[in-house]
């Protein structure tokens, strides 16, 4: 009597040895994450090392000082507070962002960019104005010269950080960013958080607690 030989398996078939089968159909890998959140985080954290050298300065020739700040030097406080709570408002603005885009809510991550860069506006024209009218030369006083500096670099940040978010503005209106893909907009995010930093860190040592 004849014996069937067994039917070969897809184990075994040819030289190639499967695990398991295959399921019919396109197999989708997930999309990789992208490098830009990563990378803006390492160039911010280089740039929290330059602004913490800027105030580790002015305290060491506010230490030496006898008078901080010193006669003669009237800034108001009233400015840069409206200036520091714009600050506030544009960090909520921008994490507002980063929540709506993350549910793909595009419509409203482009509203929350829009009313951030009106807000960076508002900051770099305040800044500006007070800068004008301080009455003071750059290299008057220890104190002045600080405060040229660390206004100074603010305002440079809310620069770059303008072209940043006008980038993703127009992406986010041709529909480029997507619950899945908006690396573009948390660096963003991440550089305009540390420009919120910088200019809190410049309103405390320089008006809040000169």
């Amino acid at each position: 009597m004849a014996v069937a030989e067994a039917a070969p398996t897809a184990a075994t078939t040819g030289d190639e040895v499967l695990a398991l089968p295959g399921e019919s159909g396109v197999l989708e890998l997930p999309r990789p994450r992208g490098i830009s959140p990563l990378a803006m985080g390492l160039f911010v954290a280089g740039d929290f090392m330059l602004l913490a050298a800027l105030v580790c300065a002015l305290y060491g020739l506010r230490s030496e000082a006898f008078v901080w700040p010193p006669n003669g030097v009237t800034v108001g406080t009233y400015l840069p507070t409206m200036v520091a709570l714009t600050i506030v408002m544009s960090a909520v603005s921008m994490q507002w962002a980063v929540w709506a885009i993350g549910r793909n809510d595009q419509r409203t991550c482009l509203a929350a960019v829009g009313f951030t860069i009106f807000m960076a506006f508002a900051i770099l024209n305040a800044q500006w104005y007070l800068l004008a009218h301080l009455n003071h030369s750059v290299s008057s006083t220890a104190y002045v010269t600080f405060v040229y500096v660390l206004t100074g670099f603010h305002m440079l940040h809310v620069i770059l950080a303008i072209v940043l978010l006008v980038v993703v503005l127009v992406r986010t209106f041709g529909g480029e960013f997507t619950q899945e893909s908006h690396d573009t907009v948390n660096a963003a995010a991440i550089f305009w958080q540390f420009a919120n930093v910088a200019g809190l860190v410049a309103y405390s040592v320089l008006f809040l607690h000169p």
